[in-house]
C-alpha cells in the first residue's frame, strides 16, 4: 500500500471545491506543510473556456516551476479534472509530500467526481494545454483539431523527440522541416530541428571570452537566426547587455550564449512571463537538440558548462556564473569538481 503523508485538505479548500463552477482551483501546502489549502495567488481567466483555463494554469505553474502543486478544473464540457503537477526536478522532499498526499486529497474531494481519464499526473509545464489533455483523454483525431491545435501537435511531437525517454503518450507527427532533410543529427542522437542561419554560425567562430550571442527561432523559415551580439560582456553586465540586444520589454523566448570564462560558455534559455504558450513550447522542444549540436559541432572546442533556464531577465542568477569563474581560478590539477544542478526554468 502506498505511504500516506498524513496531510489533509483544509476546510477552506473543501468549501472552495464545493463551490467550484466553470473555473479552476490551485491547491498547495500551507506554510507549515501540514494542510492543503487553496493558492489565492492563482488568478482565474476572465472566461471559463477550457483552453483559457489550461493556459492560465500553464502560466501559473511555469512561474512557480519546479514547485509541485495540484489543480482542479471544472467546466460544463469536461466536468471535473484533477491535475497532479510534480516536476522531476522538484526538491525531493516536496516531491515526496505531494506524491504521498495525492490519494488522500482525491478521497476527500470525492474520487467519484473524477473519471479515471480525468485524473492527470503531469511533470512538465508544456503538458498543461488543452491539446495534451484531449490527447490523453480522447486520443488525437486530427480531423477535429483547429489549426492552432494542429500547430501545437507538431510542437509537442518535436518536444517528445528531444526527450531522452519519450512518454507513452507521444504525438506521432513532425515539423515540416524534418521531412525536407534539414534536421541535423548530433553526436548524442538528438536532432537539431531547425537549420542555423549562416550569420549565426559565423558569430560562433573564434574566441568566445566576453562574447554574447543572442538567438531566436524564425518560425516562418524554421531557422535559428542571430538577433545580435555584444563583446566585452562580464557576468555583472550580462543582463544590461541582453536588454541592449533584445529590449527590456521583449516577450518572446530567446536563447543566448555567453563566454563567461576562458573556453567556457553559458547557455541561457530566456522565457518571459508574457510569452505565448506556443512559443514557449517551441523553444523548449528545440533546446536539447540545439545544445547537443553546439557541443558536437559549433562549440566542440569549448565547454558548455552552465545552462540557465529563467523567466524574465531579472531572474538570471549571476552568482552561478561568478561561482564558476571563481572555481576555475582556484581549482588545482588534482582537485575534483561536482556538477552543479541546473537552476529552475522559471520561478
Amino acid at each position: 500500500m502506498a505511504t500516506q503523508s498524513g496531510i489533509t485538505a483544509s476546510e477552506s479548500l473543501l468549501q472552495e471545491f464545493k463551490s467550484l463552477n466553470n473555473g479552476a482551483l490551485v491547491i498547495t501546502l500551507n506554510s507549515e506543510s501540514t494542510q492543503l489549502v487553496p493558492d489565492n495567488s492563482y488568478k482565474l481567466p476572465s472566461s471559463g473556456d477550457l483552453s483559457l483555463v489550461f493556459e492560465s494554469l500553464n502560466e501559473y505553474f511555469g512561474a512557480q516551476y519546479p514547485t509541485p502543486g495540484y489543480a482542479v478544473i471544472h467546466t460544463p464540457e469536461s466536468g471535473f479534472i484533477f491535475i497532479s503537477f510534480i516536476p522531476d526536478s522538484a526538491p525531493i522532499r516536496q516531491k515526496m509530500l505531494f506524491a504521498s498526499t495525492k490519494n488522500t486529497l482525491l478521497q476527500q474531494l470525492g474520487s467519484s467526481n473524477f473519471g479515471t481519464k480525468n485524473i492527470l499526473a503531469l511533470t512538465e509545464v508544456e503538458e498543461l494545454n488543452l491539446l495534451h489533455y484531449k490527447h490523453l483523454t480522447q486520443g488525437l483525431n486530427e480531423s477535429l483539431l483547429t489549426e492552432e491545435e494542429r500547430v501545437l501537435a507538431q510542437i509537442n511531437s518535436v518536444q517528445n523527440l528531444n526527450l531522452g525517454q519519450p512518454t507513452s503518450q507521444s504525438f506521432k507527427r513532425e515539423l515540416p522541416s524534418m521531412h525536407s532533410g534539414s534536421a541535423l543529427p548530433s553526436s548524442s542522437g538528438s536532432n537539431l530541428l531547425f537549420k542555423m542561419d549562416p550569420e549565426l554560425e559565423k558569430s560562433l567562430l573564434g574566441d568566445f571570452l566576453g562574447k554574447l550571442v543572442v538567438i531566436r527561432i524564425d518560425k516562418d523559415t524554421e531557422t535559428l537566426v542571430l538577433i545580435g551580439s555584444e563583446s566585452d560582456v562580464t557576468p555583472q553586465t550580462l543582463i544590461s547587455s541582453l536588454e541592449k540586444v533584445v529590449g527590456a520589454s521583449e516577450t518572446s523566448p530567446i536563447y543566448a550564449l555567453f563566454g563567461h570564462d576562458t573556453d567556457k560558455v553559458a547557455f541561457v534559455y530566456l522565457c518571459p512571463s508574457g510569452s505565448k504558450v506556443k512559443d514557449r513550447m517551441l523553444y523548449a522542444a528545440n533546446k536539447q537538440g540545439f545544445l547537443s549540436h553546439l557541443k558536437s559541432d559549433n562549440l566542440k572546442d569549448k565547454q558548455l558548462d552552465v545552462v540557465l533556464e529563467v523567466g524574465d531577465l531579472d531572474e538570471i542568477e549571476l552568482s552561478k556564473l561568478e561561482k564558476e569563474a571563481s572555481a576555475s581560478t582556484t581549482q588545482t590539477n588534482s582537485g575534483m569538481r561536482f556538477s552543479k544542478p541546473k537552476g529552475p526554468r522559471r520561478r
